[in-house]
């Protein structure tokens, strides 16, 4: 399992998040999505033999949504998908 958080470019209101996670819980392979409107952003689980963090961001796009990969805070791959260091 690996997880993502997507940042919205621009405010959202409960309604539009509520419909964005629909869209993503709707793709195979997502296992979980949980919103946060205070930070603005969803928090997506997936199968990555199955779908992609790009994946993931172009069905958001495609749904009309602005979003961006939120950049990993704290420790090697900020808990976000892996170690970057070399």
């Amino acid at each position: 399992m690996q997880s993502e958080i997507f940042k919205f470019k621009a405010a959202t209101n409960e309604e539009s998040m509520s419909n964005a996670v629909r869209v993503l819980k709707d793709v195979q392979g997502v296992s979980a999505v949980t919103s946060s409107i205070p930070r603005n952003e969803l928090s997506v689980q997936f199968d990555a033999n199955v779908t992609s963090k790009q994946s993931l961001q172009a069905v958001l796009t495609g749904a009309g949504y602005g979003v961006e990969a939120a950049k990993p805070t704290g420790g090697c791959g900020g808990g976000g998908g892996g170690c970057t260091c070399s």
